[in-house]
């Protein structure tokens, strides 16, 4: 474990050594204990942005879907499911040409 040397506030300090007495605790595990639970949170707060940020990114996707969506007559789980049986250098349109042919071989069986 490494020893580190900081700067604590006069009045910070006896607080955390008033909790470690109280604790029946070193004044080292009080402190190891609020920097993990500092570190914790950050790490957290980081995530929680990004989750955020992603959320964001869908919606706005989601609300523009209709007027991206190049091929509407497909919906993205058939396309997906079209997309993995089809060969690396297949186009989009190609992808959706042959889901079309599918369904309707399907539909005169």
């Amino acid at each position: 474990m490494a020893k580190v040397n900081i700067y604590v506030a006069d009045d910070l300090l006896e607080q955390v050594d008033a909790e470690a007495r109280d604790a029946g605790r070193s004044r080292s595990s009080v402190v190891q204990e609020a920097l993990a639970a500092y570190v914790t949170s950050r790490v957290e707060a980081g995530r929680r942005e990004a989750v955020e940020r992603a959320i964001g990114i869908a919606e706005q996707l989601a609300a523009d879907w209709g007027s991206l969506d190049a091929h509407p007559e497909v919906s993205s789980s058939a396309y997906l499911i079209g997309l993995r049986a089809a060969d690396e250098q297949d186009a989009d349109a190609q992808v959706v040409r042959r889901i079309i042919a599918e369904r309707e071989a399907a539909g005169r069986e």
